[in-house]
């Protein structure tokens, strides 16, 4: 059993999890965030996560540790729900933040500190400090001690920087998130109070989307467009996340004002009677109407939309998507709008049209250009009295969000039933007739809550299987099908995409079923026999190229039609390397080839021999070379 640290000090609540390994240290004699490696590697502890090596150290388990939070060093990856489904480029491991009042009067490291956005002490009413006071220098976690610099400085102490009132109210709802998000009460440290009117905005807005609507926010007011996180550089230093932040605190202080008035700043007056609206509002505040489209920052989208439709005279209703109370009494609409009340095709909606059904007619604008315009009212009364529904082959792939090949795939797999199918030649896409109930029978794992974090680790999206894994044999209908006979759990759905794209699946559980197809399948691509032999893809291109008695040949006449499972089965039986050396030594694959070769045992390939990134050993030669008496030092 693994020996037990002596001083086992317990986890405060909202420490963060590397801060708590520095602490863990400094209590017993180790000044370096390093011990850990050290200790590891002088008792022989393998290679393990963050929450075991605590438990194998401490003793502490999953409940003292669920008041960990946060990344934890890199040789101990931390659960994915730790994170709190926050973007990686948000949370900052280059180097310390700290408050040095909360570190002399607490005396541990807040999971808050490690957000980027995060650049201020609520309590102590301070810029956070990332810079040791006597050398200048950034202070790293692998450097110095848990309260002092490499130099010797503690960092406790040092100059007051005073922020700005509304700096520290979005400090302060950092703060409260964090603890929300990570369902811990809120404690009594609240000496900087909020607005109320700013509380009541931000009330449904959970941390990982606030933390997207600052950094939008904030871009645009400072950078004037729209950039990404990893887009500007050093963003992770409070100098330079500190004006963006300023800029988005502006608005959401004084909203919806500064908001508007940023609006009113960044578009072009004199386009106020364009046809088309990104002529009037430019392109990055077109791109900042996109990036805010999860429905917990609607709130943004619709002062947009009600400052596009007070100042820009255009046509195009989807302007008053959120608007409804301005456009509700309008006698008039446009095609486009109608569309999207029935949830038809432009096509459908001119055939009721000239079928008498629906009262519409055309405007003539400056130019050349005509609008549909549509009675609203009789196409309230049409929806009203309107029972079955029928889509084309267009129709239905819309609403499916896929392509239209994507839907005769399904119809040939059995996935999906036609109404009406052409006969013979006749595939016109309007030929085709679908029923809505079929199609919400694929749409079946759609109707399941909203993931509040679709881009955690824990879920993957069918969107995502079908753009990185369609190389290595994953079919869209065999997906499908094993969705359907419960062997994969649909268990959320993204708010940013409709129809099957929409579809979370969990991700451990994709992996496992991909992983029982990959032992189906008998002929693989290069891509995919590197995954199955966990080799890298220019490994295995030389290994398939060369004739050495070492490397494996094809048989005749399959070498276009890709690998034999057999041929790579024979091939991991009578080779090891990374991995599956790892699992023989104990070691990772890395440290165990070196040690291996420090010890005389010589690799067939590798970057010593012959410049291969992957070393490669005989596994007859390990497994000998194992059994001698000396190999116990390794």
């Amino acid at each position: 059993m693994t020996p037990l640290l002596p001083i086992r000090p317990l986890p405060i609540s909202l420490e963060s999890a590397i801060g708590y390994l520095l602490r863990l240290g400094a209590a017993n004699d180790f000044q370096s965030l390093t011990w850990q490696l050290n200790y590891r590697k002088r008792i022989g502890m393998p290679a393990q996560s963050f929450e075991e090596f605590v438990k194998l150290a401490t003793g502490h388990g999953p409940n003292l540790q669920q008041n960990l939070w946060g990344p934890s060093s890199s040789d101990l990856p931390i659960q994915p729900h730790k994170k709190l489904g926050i973007k990686t480029t948000y949370w900052s491991l280059d180097h310390r933040r700290w408050c040095p009042d909360c570190l002399r009067e607490n005396g541990y490291w807040k999971t808050e500190w490690l957000i980027t956005l995060q650049v201020a002490c609520p309590y102590h009413r301070r810029l956070l400090h990332e810079h040791c006071s006597a050398c200048s220098k950034p202070v790293g976690w692998y450097s110095g001690g848990l309260a002092h610099c490499r130099c010797g400085q503690a960092l406790s102490f040092a100059p007051l920087t005073a922020a700005s009132d509304s700096v520290l109210q979005i400090a302060q709802l950092i703060s409260d998130k964090l603890a929300e998000t990570a369902g811990i009460t809120s404690t009594s440290e609240t000496s900087c109070p909020v607005d109320e009117g700013l509380t009541q905005l931000l009330a449904d807005v959970l941390l990982p989307r606030f933390l997207d609507l600052l950094w939008v926010l904030g871009c645009n007011g400072h950078y004037r467009e729209l950039k990404k996180s990893l887009k500007v550089h050093d963003h992770h230093c409070i100098a330079v996340a500190l004006p963006v932040l300023e800029s988005a605190a502006q608005m959401l202080t004084q909203w919806p004002q500064a908001f508007h008035t940023f609006m009113r700043d960044s578009c072009d007056q004199s386009q106020a009677h364009a046809l088309h609206m990104y002529r009037f509002v430019g392109s990055h505040l077109l791109a900042l109407n996109r990036a805010l489209s999860h429905p917990e920052l609607h709130f943004v989208r619709y002062e947009f939309e009600r400052f596009v439709s007070k100042h820009w005279k255009g046509v195009i209703a989807d302007r008053h998507r959120f608007a409804d109370d301005i456009t509700i009494g309008h006698p008039t609409i446009l095609a486009k709008e109608a569309q999207e009340i029935l949830g038809i095709t432009r096509k459908k909606l001119t055939t009721l049209i000239n079928d008498g059904h629906i009262q519409g007619w055309y405007q003539q604008s400056k130019g050349d250009l005509r609008y549909l315009v549509i009675d609203r009212q009789s196409v309230l009364r049409f929806k009203q009295g309107f029972t079955g529904k029928l889509l084309t082959l267009s129709g239905a792939a819309e609403y499916l969000a896929t392509t239209i090949p994507h839907v005769r795939q399904f119809v040939e797999a059995g996935l999906l039933a036609a109404v009406h199918k052409p006969k013979g030649n006749n595939d016109r896409h309007f030929r085709w007739t679908f029923t809505k109930p079929e199609l919400d029978k694929l749409l079946g794992g759609l109707n399941i809550q909203v993931h509040v974090t679709p881009e955690c680790d824990s879920v993957i999206s069918i969107e995502k299987i079908c753009r990185d894994r369609s190389r290595d044999g994953v079919d869209l209908c065999t997906l499908l099908r094993a969705i359907q006979a419960g062997k994969i759990d649909g268990i959320a759905r993204d708010p940013c995409h409709p129809g099957i794209r929409g579809l979370l699946l969990n991700k451990q559980q994709f992996e496992a079923w991909f992983a029982d197809q990959l032992q189906t399948t008998q002929f693989f691509p290069i891509k995919l026999a590197a995954r199955y032999l966990g080799l890298h893809e220019q490994m295995l291109y030389w290994l398939r190229n060369q004739e050495n008695p070492y490397s494996f040949v094809p048989p005749e006449g399959t070498r276009r039609s890709g690998l034999p499972k057999t041929l790579l089965d024979s091939f991991k039986s009578r080779y090891v390397w990374s991995q599956s050396l790892a699992k023989i030594t104990g070691f990772n694959g890395r440290s165990a080839a070196r040690k291996l070769i420090k010890q005389g045992l010589k690799p067939l390939t590798g970057p010593s021999v012959d410049g291969n990134a992957t070393y490669l050993f005989l596994r007859q030669d390990v497994q000998d070379f194992l059994k001698r008496p000396h190999s116990a030092k390794i």
